[in-house]
């Protein structure tokens, strides 16, 4: 069973650069990563250059774009998280993006505290366990997903 842990935020708050980074500095320390892309308006393009997708790809093993209606794996129907999680298995780490309703994951919080006033009333608040102001948190959270995996393991 992989570690799994996701990326939250505001649209354009820097969730995917951190895990660009984070998936980077993964790869390179020798793990197998996955990426999981909450597109929830499906209107996500998957190898488009400059996409998330395409940013993140190079450095996992596994990289999926989950919309209502598609994923790309090219599933012409809508599949829940938990069953993509499913073709990660064989992965160390999982990073989901977005998907800030899911629950059960430790959740690292992009941006500005705002973001989490609406959902103040909402279980998911105790899941975030870290908050990324700015890129010189980045090494702080690649910190805290060595330790946790070493952890699970």
């Amino acid at each position: 069973m992989p570690f799994i842990f996701q990326v939250i935020g505001k649209h354009n708050s820097g969730k995917t650069t951190l895990i660009e980074f984070l998936a980077k500095e993964l790869k390179n320390k020798g793990f197998k990563v996955g990426y999981i892309k909450h597109d929830p308006k499906g209107k996500g393009i998957t190898d488009k250059i400059a996409s998330d997708t395409y940013r993140i790809k190079p450095y996992t093993k596994k990289t999926v774009l989950l919309s209502p209606n598609i994923v790309t794996l090219w599933i012409t129907e809508g599949i829940s998280l938990k069953e993509t999680l499913k073709f990660f298995e064989d992965c160390d780490i999982v990073i989901i993006e977005g998907f800030k309703y899911e629950k059960n994951f430790p959740k690292v919080l992009v941006g500005e505290e705002d973001f989490i006033e609406n959902f103040q009333n909402l279980p998911i608040i105790s899941e975030i366990v870290i908050k990324v102001k700015s890129k010189k948190d980045y090494p702080k959270v690649l910190n805290w997903i060595l330790e946790n995996f070493k952890n699970t393991k």
